[in-house]
């Protein structure tokens, strides 16, 4: 993952300091919309969550979704697993990474602020990852900060100090993840946080 890491954002390493930052931002509220009508997951299936962090967004999926995360930080896996116990299943590993043997399929895949912090190749890595861990009518749901034609200047500057290093367009978002989805919607997103702030919602189905 391309990252800074230096000054202040050091401290987001750390899983307390890094959820209370989402929770003031205001990520739980958007994260409770993305779920609803984004994510959409049917009673009794399965959802795989990449880039899992805290494991923050398990909080609005109903407890008949089977959900199950990873990510590549061990403290923000462990934060994940004390807080939410056997509500989830967690694992470290990075986003290019095989599952675990027997992991199984999903009807559906997230990954909320995941992609901005990786390069076009390592993205790559995740939409294949993502398309071979689907089901054959399973989606891909992204979210990450994005440059469009709403972010003003104030917005800009926020975004531009992101620890994610690969802040794109709407649509170069979505070229990562045409490979290997045959369709792949992207909505814009702005007054979602409570910081001036614009994003994009990718949902990538067929995959292929």
């Amino acid at each position: 993952m391309s990252e800074r890491t230096t000054g202040a954002r050091a401290a987001l390493s750390m899983a307390g300091v890094y959820q209370r930052l989402q929770d003031v931002l205001g990520s739980r509220r958007f994260q409770r919309r993305l779920i609803r009508e984004h994510v959409a997951p049917v009673a009794g299936t399965r959802m795989l969550d990449l880039g899992c962090g805290t494991g923050a967004l398990i909080e609005h999926v109903p407890r008949d979704v089977a959900y199950h995360g990873f990510d590549p930080s061990e403290r923000y896996i462990a934060a994940a697993r004390q807080r939410w116990g056997d509500r989830g299943t967690f694992w470290c590993a990075g986003v290019g990474d095989p599952l675990p043997h027997g992991a199984g399929t999903f009807a559906r895949a997230t990954a909320i602020g995941v992609l901005h912090h990786l390069d076009d190749a390592t993205a790559a890595q995740l939409a294949a990852r993502a398309a071979e861990a689907l089901t054959a009518d399973g989606a891909l749901v992204t979210y990450d900060p994005a440059i469009t034609p709403a972010t003003s200047r104030l917005a800009r500057f926020v975004i531009e100090r992101d620890r994610g290093m690969h802040v794109r367009r709407p649509d170069d978002y979505a070229a990562l993840l045409a490979p290997r989805f045959a369709e792949v919607t992207v909505v814009a997103v702005a007054g979602h946080l409570r910081i001036p702030y614009t994003g994009c919602i990718i949902t990538a189905r067929r995959p292929r």
